[in-house]
């Protein structure tokens, strides 16, 4: 199968996934996280504002700042880069470009690639090789082929989107892990 192929065929996968499938599964996934070493021992950890479909991050996010991990979440700038700030709550997040909740920039400070002990990232799809399908613009792919990128890769997704082989392009970084609602896959 194409990207393509496969995006369409996981945006109805994720579309079928009831309300209380999602509820639990997203329970599951923000318990399991904590297992994964690298992130419960992350000193700064990028997370993702949730668009529909995606694993939700809002309770891992009350987790790790519990902790006392440093919150850092992307901006979408129009070279199809991510500009990454540190978040200290809920309310900083702000509308932006596609919909997606986005730092306020004038309020929360940049912070650097190379200072991102681990990140938690979307998709639409994942395969047993850690590979990971995006929506197709790239701006993850691109943070993580930044030269000064050191953090450990973890994708977030619902066991469901699970695909047999991703095709991988050059550029595709694959993750260290990925966390779904059945386990960890390293």
């Amino acid at each position: 199968m194409t990207k393509q192929q496969i995006r369409a065929a996981a945006r109805a996968t994720l579309a079928g996934l009831s309300g209380d499938e999602r509820s639990r599964a997203e329970a599951a996934i923000a318990a399991r996280v904590w297992e994964v070493p690298e992130i419960a021992g992350a000193r700064t950890l990028l997370l993702y504002a949730t668009l529909p479909g995606e694993v939700g991050t809002d309770a891992i996010a009350d987790e790790a700042r519990r902790r006392g991990i440093l919150l850092v979440y992307p901006r979408c700038l129009d070279d199809r880069r991510l500009a990454l700030h540190l978040v200290d709550r809920h309310d900083a997040l702000r509308p932006g470009r596609y919909g997606i909740r986005e730092p306020d920039a004038d309020a929360c400070p940049i912070h650097r690639v190379a200072d991102v002990d681990a990140a938690l990232i979307p998709g639409l799809a994942w395969d047993r090789a850690r590979q990971r399908l995006g929506r197709g613009a790239g701006y993850y792919d691109r943070l993580l082929a930044d030269p000064e990128w050191r953090g450990f890769r973890c994708g977030l997704f619902f066991a469901a989107q699970e695909v047999r082989a991703i095709p991988a392009d050059p550029w595709d970084s694959p993750m260290n892990a990925i966390v779904t609602d059945h386990g960890v896959i390293r």
